[in-house]
């Protein structure tokens, strides 16, 4: 019985690699719609991927040619309007905020200004630091919040830095997290939705070469785009070659925009599949190009 057990296992766990591979190749091999881009790459591509229909925005580009910082308004603001005011050419929602009070719930740092704190309500969603140097970008676990203690000197050194998660690869690590999905305790549930459920996605990474990553998965739109669950994002990025990744608020907030050509993406608070639909948020990254 148990070597019955145990070939069963085993062939569940060629299955699931074979499905992830057949995702990968088709991932790869999807047809991009080519954004040019001045010192940058771009595309957004539709594909079927983990057995539903995904559309994915991405932007990459080297902190030699340009400089990623925070913007938070004193008003909720559309990412399209942010990056047009900030003259930048690339822009991504950024933190998680109350929606009900139009307020942040997540640590920012903008510019060497201390704008908001994480609130202790948002673990285990927010676990790390993102810190945004002219030479790229750090992400950092972290739970030690509101005020990050154990952090303070490097807080006290970088100019803009921003508190979000979960984080989805650490120094080339991939993060499960498989206590939260596999829980059934009552007070979990939230919080287990929260990752095993598809939707729409925004992500912030980089590469081994330091080179940047903006993602923005659409979702929520049947036919068009389903989204990811936290997992799926994750392997997402695995595949992009992001050495560290951390995921960004999502839902009506996914938002990517660049200057050349507007809104990439499909925001979905319109609940059309078109370009129209964003939501205004607390917190915008830009990318500014360097002169």
């Amino acid at each position: 019985m148990k070597r019955l057990f145990g070939l069963i296992a085993i062939l569940c766990l060629a299955l699931s690699v074979s499905a992830q591979s057949a995702d990968e190749v088709a991932f790869r091999e999807a047809k991009r719609n080519t954004l040019r881009l001045k010192n940058a790459e771009g595309y957004t591509l539709s594909v079927k991927l983990f057995g539903a229909p995904q559309t994915i925005s991405v932007v990459k580009f080297s902190p030699k040619h340009y400089s990623l910082g925070v913007i938070q308004p004193e008003a909720v603001t559309k990412v399209s309007e942010v990056g047009e005011t900030a003259r930048a050419h690339f822009a991504i929602n950024a933190c998680y905020w109350a929606v009900s009070i139009s307020k942040p719930t997540t640590y920012v740092k903008s510019y060497g200004a201390n704008l908001s704190e994480t609130h202790p309500a948002s673990l285990p969603r927010v676990n790390g630091l993102m810190f945004m140097y002219d030479k790229g970008i750090e992400i950092v676990r972290s739970t030690d919040i509101p005020d990050y203690p154990s952090l303070e000197d490097k807080c006290n050194a970088c100019e803009n830095i921003i508190a979000c998660g979960p984080v989805l690869i650490d120094d080339g690590k991939v993060i499960s997290y498989r206590d939260i999905t596999e829980s059934t305790a009552e007070d979990m549930k939230r919080k287990k939705l929260f990752y095993i459920r598809r939707h729409p996605r925004s992500a912030v990474g980089c590469d081994a070469e330091g080179n940047i990553y903006m993602v923005v998965v659409d979702g929520r739109s049947k036919g068009n785009a389903e989204g990811m669950s936290i997992g799926e994002l994750t392997q997402l990025c695995s595949w992009l070659g992001m050495v560290e990744a951390m995921n960004l608020d999502g839902g009506g907030s996914s938002a990517l925009w660049s200057k050349k050509y507007g809104v990439l993406n499909h925001p979905c608070d319109n609940r059309k599949f078109d370009h129209e639909g964003e939501r205004k948020v607390s917190s915008t990254l830009v990318a500014k190009q360097k002169r």
